[in-house]
């Protein structure tokens, strides 16, 4: 089963917002992201973002922990506060009703 990370952050400013999410392109695109199925970053305010970011499965999800634990420590002078919620996905289709991923399970458990 698919598992997700929501990340809601609050930085100490839009330079440490900008800056950080900047990081987190290059950590999808070489990082400790870089397996994951997809991640999207959204600014929700002058300092702040949000991420969800997917896994297709628990094992990857969990294969990154150590550095992605690391990644926040050594920024944590940029941010205020962060907030992490994590779980199994049980939605993953597009409008329309088409699938997002092809491997996806057709019925929930």
């Amino acid at each position: 089963m698919p598992i997700a990370r929501i990340i809601m952050c609050e930085q100490y400013s839009k330079a440490g917002r900008d800056q950080l999410l900047k990081e987190h392109r290059e950590a999808v695109e070489n990082g400790f992201l870089k397996d994951c199925e997809f991640s999207v970053a959204v600014r929700t305010g002058d300092t702040s973002y949000m991420v969800l970011t997917l896994y297709a499965t628990e094992e990857l999800a969990d294969a990154n922990r150590d550095e992605r634990v690391k990644w926040h420590e050594d920024r944590e002078s940029l941010i205020r506060e962060d907030f992490y919620h994590e779980g199994e996905v049980v939605t993953l289709i597009k409008g329309g009703g088409a699938p997002l991923l092809t491997d996806y399970p057709a019925k929930l458990n």
